[in-house]
């Protein structure tokens, strides 16, 4: 059984900057728990801490 991919180009704020990021979901971003959930990986991917706030982001397929 095929998997949808979802991907997503994602600008983002932190404590001290921002940054881009693209990622893939196996589920589309549908929820404020969804978004609040990429903030705290993208946190911890990049050791920022609990200070991102995505900023924008857009769906690259679909």
């Amino acid at each position: 059984m095929l998997t949808a991919e979802h991907k997503y180009f994602i600008s983002y704020l932190y404590e001290d900057g921002g940054g881009n990021v693209d990622i893939t979901l196996e589920e589309p971003i549908q929820s404020i728990d969804d978004i609040r959930g990429i903030e705290k990986a993208i946190g911890d991917e990049f050791n920022l801490g609990d200070s991102v706030t995505i900023q924008n982001f857009i769906q690259l397929n679909n």
